[in-house]
């Protein structure tokens, strides 16, 4: 199932079953295939961990840190000759494994318990012979994530006794019998040769004593000669194995034929290695090269595949740079014809075209040989931007033949489809941070048009009339209203968003009034509040769009993003109004309101209050009641009074009394108070709200 469908049928956002698929993935619980831009996941299917043990040939043994063993596989059963339950669950030196037990394993399991990886050879009898292997213990994390180890015993003894039977001078032809191909040859460390097989006579028409103290290369053409000699030099320099395809060599009745060459190292195995030079073998490829030109037949079928091929498709010299092969689409892109490109180098072309990273990746894979991939690369064709991937592939034919192929793709659409969903993330990050509907309308008409390629902007609210009015816009001409008669005023009230692309344009009857006048393509964008449709954005353009699916996608989740922000500030802007509401009536109140928090502090004073003070609400706030507006003589008296009431010691009787208050101007007046404690969702006091009526 694809993303959209998994979404669908669960009911969930498309962004969190995208990231949930991809943690799955990442898991290893499902496996994804993608079809053009689509996802499409698979569930996993996966071998268990205890099968693949048994299918190895190596004896495996898991054992937890108390030595007691979780698992063996059926290689070290056999081995010991012991059914399964006679080793899991027991301890390793109590069950059928104890053979293999001794103080050093047991240190080398504890070695490895802190995180070292021990390896030894292991020397047993069995059946009264001996018995070698080569054992290995792994540090591991159990299922559960106790540490562990895991042993592994691979049995080397008939390796070991080869290796004791053979003798130090085999060393050379066991090599030299492993490099078989044709022609047998050896070189010394200054590549001469020392010994070259019979069988070259057959090959060229040399005698071998003919060949002997002299190079190879001696007998190719100059130039192939001295790529030779450079070839094999950079192979000793590796000090490993090389292969030098199609060489030509010249027999000895003039005839030139193609030779592949092969090669391994020689080394002296003392105390230390020392290279004596190299054996290795020669192969008469000419029959080979032969039937690859033949094959040129091909070209023409290959051709017409390749012109089939939507993405960009070039071969070039790997020292010239010439165009060797183009297909249609790179003759389109470039607008150049095959003869045309035939005449110009890969750097002439990207220069025209400012392509800077994929001159620097062409020069990169010529230099190392190894291919290089560009993520993106922004060129100019005929005045136009467009942002390109590729990759670059060294082709090695022969040393006389070698071509980078390179395989370009353009991305310009899905950079544009990057850079909208940057902006739409970064508006999203603006509107996260507005508390009020009249903050989000400006950074929603300045970067709607360039998130969804519409041209045009509009807000509507909904009137008293039950109609939506024009409230903001941008570019286009909108109408003042959408009327409650008109379709767009039913699709609005349906609260989800629409889009109107060329195609679904023509379902709007030519008698319906549009929101905007020559729109070809429209997109609804309705707010939702208190189950209903209070506001919608409209998107027009006067271009007939066909937006994808990917930005199909984007314009529906920036839809839902606005109506969710939009709720919240509406929310929002309720509860203000509420509480400027209850602030207005506790203002004309005719007594003193003040709530006092649990230390003591003013949170509160209504109007009446700071007139009977003589304090500024401002003067009061923060400051503490008792120290501030309560006289000196009852301070004490009041303040053990409140902890009481804080504390939820007193009666509800004792929450009123008669007491004085201390004005800014050092006069008292008494009032008769009321107290009410209040409380938090969890029940504890928080604080205390108190009513005085002047006497």
């Amino acid at each position: 199932m694809s993303v959209t469908e998994i979404a669908d049928a669960t009911h969930l956002n498309r962004n969190t079953i995208a990231r949930y698929m991809d943690n799955l993935l990442v898991s290893g619980r499902v496996e994804m295939r993608t079809f053009g831009k689509a996802k499409v996941f698979f569930l996993s299917k996966r071998v268990p961990v205890s099968a693949m043990l048994n299918l190895s040939s190596e004896m495996v043994l898991l054992i937890d840190a108390d030595l007691r063993v979780i698992q063996a596989n059926e290689s070290l059963l056999s081995f010991v000759g012991a059914e399964s339950d006679q080793i899991i669950g027991k301890y390793v030196y109590e069950s059928a494994c104890k053979t293999f037990c001794s103080d050093v394993l047991t240190d080398q399991i504890r070695a490895a318990l802190q995180g070292e990886m021990v390896r030894s050879e292991l020397r047993l009898l069995k059946n009264g012979a001996e018995s070698y292997l080569d054992q290995r213990i792994y540090p591991m994390v159990l299922s559960d994530g106790r540490p562990g180890v895991t042993v592994v015993w691979d049995d080397i003894t008939e390796k070991v006794n080869s290796e004791a039977a053979l003798e130090q001078s085999e060393a050379m032809f066991r090599r030299l019998v492993e490099t078989i191909h044709d022609v047998i040859w050896s070189v010394d460390e200054t590549f001469c040769i020392q010994y070259i097989s019979p069988q070259i006579t057959s090959v060229t028409g040399y005698l071998p004593e003919e060949l002997n103290g002299r190079k190879l290369s001696a007998f190719m053409p100059k130039g192939a000669a001295a790529r030779f000699d450079w070839e094999l030099a950079s192979a000793v320099s590796r000090e490993n194995g090389f292969t030098l395809p199609e060489f030509p060599f010249i027999c000895k009745d003039g005839r030139k034929i193609y030779c592949e060459f092969s090669g391994s190292p020689v080394l002296l195995e003392q105390e230390g290695s020392i290279f004596l030079g190299y054996n290795g073998a020669l192969r008469d490829v000419t029959d080979r090269r032969d039937a690859e030109l033949g094959a040129k037949r091909w070209k023409r079928f290959l051709d017409s595949v390749m012109n089939n091929i939507p993405a960009i498709i070039t071969v070039i010299g790997m020292e010239s740079r010439k165009y060797y092969y183009v297909n249609k689409s790179a003759e389109l892109f470039l607008q150049k014809s095959r003869a045309e490109l035939s005449r110009m180098t890969s750097k002439e072309v990207l220069a025209k075209i400012g392509s800077v990273r994929l001159t620097e990746a062409h020069d990169t894979v010529a230099l190392t040989g190894d291919e290089v991939r560009v993520s993106e690369d922004r060129i100019v064709v005929n005045g136009e931007t467009r942002y390109i991937s590729a990759r670059v592939i060294p082709m090695k034919l022969s040393v006389d033949r070698r071509y980078l192929l390179t395989i370009v793709n353009d991305i310009t659409e899905e950079d544009a489809d990057r850079q909208r969903q940057m902006m739409s993330r970064e508006l999203a990050f603006i509107l996260e941070g507005v508390s009020t509907t009249q903050e989000m309308w400006d950074p929603l008409l300045e970067m709607l048009p360039k998130i969804s390629g519409y041209e045009s902007v509009a807000i509507y609210q909904r009137s008293i009339f039950d109609d939506y009015t024009l409230f903001r816009a941008k570019d286009g001409r909108f109408a003042p209203a959408i009327h409650t008669d008109s379709i767009i005023h039913r699709i609005i009230r349906k609260g989800e968003p629409v889009i109107f692309d060329k195609h679904r344009m023509k379902l709007l009857p030519e008698s319906a009034a549009s929101p905007m006048d020559q729109a070809k393509s429209l997109v609804l964008m309705p707010v939702i509040f208190d189950g209903r449709a209070v506001a919608c954005v409209i998107l027009g353009s006067k271009t007939p769009l066909s937006p994808d699916t990917v930005r199909r996608t984007l314009l529906v989740s920036t839809a839902f993003q606005i109506s969710t922000v939009a709720s919240r500030c509406l929310v929002q802007e309720k509860l203000q109004r509420e509480r400027d509401r209850t602030r207005s009536y506790l203002d004309v109140a005719g007594v003193v309101l003040v709530m006092v928090n649990r230390d003591g502090n003013v949170e509160m004073l209504n109007r009446y209050g700071t007139k009977i003070l003589g304090y500024t609400e401002a003067e009061l706030m923060g400051r503490n009641w008792f120290m501030t507006a309560v006289p000196e003589l009852v301070r004490k008296q009041r303040m053990d009074g409140f902890q009481k009431i804080i504390a939820g010691k007193v009666r509800d009787d004792d929450y009123a009394y008669v007491g004085a208050v201390l004005c800014k101007d050092g006069t008292e007046k008494t009032l008769r108070w009321r107290n009410a404690p209040l409380y938090e969702e969890c029940g504890s006091i928080s604080g205390v709200v108190s009513s005085g009526e002047l006497i």
